[in-house]
């Protein structure tokens, strides 16, 4: 017999994959030593390598197969049936000297002989690009000594003894490696900031950085920032990533155009997901199907090699794959069909955040208020389920309502919610600001609250654009929230205000309760007690309308934070006994921990360091029990001031530190500043004049800044630059 030599030219700029051109050389080479023939199986996203890495590792064992290597590309990512069985086996024959007069007519003959002119030889097959276990079966060895290499985009090729090797995207070590290799590490080292972002907009794809790392090699005087910048247009980011016969597009095209045509539509409809990943319920929605149904679905676009799955139970795509699906669903879905998905899918979307409502504070009045969805939404069967819900969901739910503000239909929507929308209002508007409001209820005391800022003024601007005042009212409100979302307390109260104004012009009771006890809260941090607790009355009479009864609990707290700057000791006192009895018969310990926070403020404030310390411990507790490190950080500050007032400076100081030892990443200026101020006073008690006033001035630019309380205090106390004794005000910022 011959010996072939059929191997594909090896790639000269190879770079990256030494994990899995390891595992693949052990596999092969257990072939040489041991009594059974060897198989491995590549498999992965068209683009990714597979066949670049199969042809480098079988290059690379060559001398170990001395009798020859054969190699067939059996076309199964083509929509065509591709190479057939016997179309291979005739070849391989063929290429082992068999005259073509002598090779068999039926495929159980041709292996027989195919298998016997292999006994005893030491021959590597390449089965590149193969369709399924049925084409590739009939082409294995029989015997050992031979070695067998096996390329797919499909998962679901089985085969007795194989090694399966999941070739996956190229991290950003192993692209830049690529782009050293096709370009030179000079050219790549002198423009290190372009290059990242080039290999981060082809998501680590070898075949997209092989064609973006071609063009440049053909423009050695451009900077390939200017690529880059091209490249950036999620539009045209597929038309830049070609160069002559290669295309990125072309590639994912083979294996979507294979697809039964309900499969090719469930690809094209899912990529309407803004999500990084998705649930089978999110596919559900998109596909207008049972979740098992597109379970079903979304496993064989798995299968095909185009789509991966994220974890336990979700499912993503590679963004230039997510690119190209949505570009086949703008080509082949009306856009009325791409807005109902859409609208399915915030549908969706904002039943879980209900749901996760009902679990957690299961007494909140808030989802009888908002839009009310058709859909279930996602089974979270109790509260520990939402929470670890909440744990992950956070940026999902902020990529999915800038997806759906950006996408806002501009079909006007004729059905009625909690009021009449105007007559241009589109049908996704009002969901998607209610999916922000009740998401910022969710999070609510917590540092993703200043994640929603830019979307509540993205909601702002649509809500206007189209006149729809009950959605202007509820982004508003979200701008004036007074712990998170506005850098000072005067634009918070211009946006409650407003907000405050277009309520009661469309007759949204939600904003015109939550509104009135938010503006209260602003209005204390800036000293204006006897406004504030007219505005505190207000949101108690509002939410007793709407059965707010833990919201209700939570204002009588700040009402006797009022009380004391007010000098209404017992009126305070009253509040705080009531607040406190109720919220523990309340069940929520949400409410809980909210109240005897801001009952140890205002006992605080009123110069009872003893009592207040009580509370504030307990609500730190809480708090730190339910993995809340802002409130926490609050709480440990506040306490903090009790040592002060207490003559303690150096348990302060040790308040203060575990204040922010929990803040820690936060970013939370406020948090932050109080801490520093309750360090500063305690260093000074202690005579560390220098690292006090540091500390001091920190606090002192992020309350002036604010436009709170603190900041005069803090000014005066600088100003005076002298010991103090013990500290004692009755005016502490109601803003935390």
């Amino acid at each position: 017999p011959l010996t072939p030599a059929q191997l594909l030219p090896d790639v000269p700029d190879f770079a990256g994959r030494e994990a899995e051109a390891r595992v693949l050389t052990e596999t092969l080479r257990a072939a040489v030593a041991g009594s059974a023939m060897a198989v491995a199986t590549l498999t992965g996203l068209g683009g990714v390598g597979k066949t670049a890495l199969a042809v480098h590792v079988a290059h690379a064992l060559r001398d170990e197969f001395p009798d020859g290597q054969l190699y067939v590309d059996l076309r199964g990512a083509d929509a065509a049936p591709g190479v057939d069985s016997g179309s291979a086996l005739t070849g391989f024959l063929r290429a082992l000297g068999v005259p073509e007069s002598a090779v068999p007519d039926g495929l159980d003959q041709q292996t027989a002989l195919y298998r016997s002119l292999l006994a005893g030889r030491r021959v590597l097959v390449f089965l590149d690009n193969a369709r399924d276990t049925a084409q590739v079966r009939p082409l294995l060895p029989g015997a050992p000594g031979c070695a067998v290499l096996v390329t797919s985009r499909s998962r679901t090729i089985t085969l007795p003894g194989a090694r399966l090797v999941d070739v996956e995207t190229m991290d950003e070590r192993q692209a830049l490696g690529l782009l050293d290799a096709m370009l030179g590490a000079e050219r790549v080292a002198a423009e290190r900031d372009a290059a990242r972002e080039l290999v981060a907009v082809c998501g680590g794809l070898p075949l997209a950085v092989r064609i973006a790392a071609a063009r440049l090699a053909a423009r050695p005087g451009r900077p390939m920032a200017d690529l880059v910048a091209r490249l950036r247009d999620e539009r045209r980011r597929l038309d830049e990533l070609r160069v002559a016969d290669l295309g990125v597009e072309a590639t994912f095209r083979l294996g979507y155009e294979a697809l039964e045509p309900e499969l090719a539509r469930a690809f094209r409809m899912v990529s309407l997901c803004y999500m990084p990943s998705f649930c089978r319920g999110a596919a559900g929605a998109l596909l207008g199907v049972g979740e098992e149904e597109a379970e079903q679905a979304v496993e064989r676009l798995v299968d095909a090699g185009l789509m991966e799955l994220h974890g336990e139970d979700r499912y993503r795509f590679h963004d230039l794959v997510r690119l190209f699906a949505r570009r086949q669903c703008e080509l082949r879905e009306s856009a009325a069909e791409r807005a109902a998905a859409r609208l399915r899918f915030l549908d969706y979307v904002l039943a879980t955040v209900i749901t996760a409502i009902r679990r957690t504070k299961p007494h909140s009045v808030l989802p009888e208020l908002l839009h009310r969805p058709d859909s279930a939404g996602k089974a979270l069967p109790d509260e520990a389920a939402a929470h670890d819900w909440l744990v992950v969901a956070h940026s999902r739910l902020c990529d999915a309502a800038e997806n759906a503000l950006r996408h806002v239909p501009d079909e006007v929507d004729e059905a009625t919610d909690q009021g009449t929308p105007g007559p241009s209002t589109p049908p996704g508007l009002r969901p998607v600001v209610d999916l922000l409001t009740a998401w910022s209820h969710l999070i609510a005391g917590t540092a993703r609250h200043r994640d929603l800022e830019p979307l509540a003024e993205l909601a702002l601007r649509t809500a206007r654009r189209h006149g729809d005042d009950r959605s202007a009212a509820r982004a508003l409100r979200l701008l004036g929230a007074p712990h998170y979302g506005t850098e000072t307390y005067g634009r918070a109260e211009q946006a409650l205000r407003e907000s405050l104004h277009l309520a009661a012009g469309c007759g949204d009771l939600l904003v015109g309760a939550e509104g009135s006890h938010e503006l209260a809260i602003v209005l204390m941090g800036t000293g204006r007690f006897a406004t504030a607790l007219e505005q505190l009355r207000l949101a108690y009479a509002r939410f007793g309308a709407l059965g707010g009864h833990d919201d209700r609990i939570r204002i009588l707290s700040h009402m006797a934070r009022a009380y004391v700057a007010l000098g209404r000791r017992p009126a305070a006192d009253t509040a705080i006994d009531e607040a406190v009895r109720q919220a523990r018969s309340s069940g929520s310990t949400y409410t809980l921990a909210h109240v005897l926070y801001q009952a140890g403020c205002a006992l605080l404030a009123d110069g009872r360091a003893v009592a207040a310390a009580e509370q504030l411990r307990e609500a730190q507790r809480l708090h730190g029990k339910a993995r809340n490190p802002r409130w926490e950080a609050l709480c440990w500050a506040r306490l903090a001031y009790c040592e002060l007032e207490q003559g303690r400076p150096g348990e302060a100081i040790r308040c203060a530190d575990a204040a922010l030892a929990a803040e820690g990443e936060l970013g939370d200026a406020f948090c932050h500043a109080l801490a520093m101020a309750a360090r500063g006073r305690a260093l000074l008690a202690l005579g560390d004049l220098e690292r006090s006033r540091a500390a001091l001035r920190i606090a002192h630019r992020v309350m002036e800044r604010r436009g709170a309380l603190e900041a005069a205090e803090i000014a005066a106390l600088l100003a005076k630059w002298r010991p103090r004794a013990p500290f004692h005000s009755p005016v502490l910022s109601a803003h935390g």
